[in-house]
């Protein structure tokens, strides 16, 4: 019996890069740490030293390691940021959605787990910085006649916000992809019933600023019960 499609099978310098992505994985090479020269590498791993590059290669545009200006140049590990993290999980949600492993309902179920205690580490643990950014995102809200795409915008911006301010870099990773798949299906709201987007939002974000943990988790619980009915009736309807 014949396969449809052939099974792609990886490169030399690919599984080499796979093997160095596992050592870092593993610990064996820490964020920061210079990697051994590509020379040394190759005759552990028994290759010639152009394969070794191009290992180097795949690794530099995945960017797990970067280029350092030593005595003698080379490699070092990079330091894994939020920003990064957040990236594979977002794709790590999109794939799984396509495939149908996990579907939005259950997207919407892990954010409620997350963001509800999240909203009151939030208060707990912002700063004066954050204050600066929270009073405008208030601000706009009551004083400015926002169209349907800026609310969506200040939405999906608050909750960001909020889990960068519990300081718990996983939390931001995983709530920035989140919010990152609900740009790909926006529903069509009509401008009389864009006022349904923001509810219970400035409660949340007067709740935060005040570092009333307790009700800033009940305004969360509030904010996403009504998001999840209003968007569901719209993407229902559409």
């Amino acid at each position: 019996m014949l396969w449809s499609s052939e099974v792609e099978l990886l490169s030399i310098p690919e599984q080499i890069a796979n093997s160095i992505r596992q050592m870092i994985v593993e610990g064996k090479f820490k964020p920061g740490d210079p990697l051994p020269s590509q020379l040394s590498l190759a005759k552990q791993f028994g290759v010639s030293r152009p394969t070794m590059k191009e290992a180097f290669m795949y690794l530099t545009s995945q960017k797990v390691i970067e280029p350092f200006n030593g005595q003698v140049g080379g490699y070092k590990v990079r330091d894994f940021l939020p920003e990064k993290v957040s990236n594979n999980i977002y794709e790590l949600i999109m794939l799984s959605l396509h495939s149908k492993t996990i579907t939005h309902p259950d997207i919407f179920e892990l954010r409620k787990l997350i963001e509800i205690p999240a909203a009151g580490l939030a208060a707990l643990r912002r700063t004066d910085k954050d204050l600066l950014y929270l009073e405008k995102c208030l601000s706009d809200i009551r004083t400015k006649n926002l169209s349907v795409e800026e609310m969506l915008a200040i939405d999906s911006s608050v909750h960001v916000l909020l889990a960068k301010c519990t300081y718990n870099h996983l939390t931001e990773a995983i709530m920035t992809a989140i919010i990152k798949t609900y740009h790909q299906r926006t529903p069509n709201i009509q401008e009389e019933e864009k006022k349904f987007i923001l509810i219970g939002l400035i409660d949340l974000i007067e709740c935060i600023i005040e570092k009333d943990d307790i009700n800033a988790k009940k305004a969360m619980e509030e904010h996403l019960y009504y998001s999840r009915t209003y968007l569901q009736i719209k993407q229902l309807m559409n």
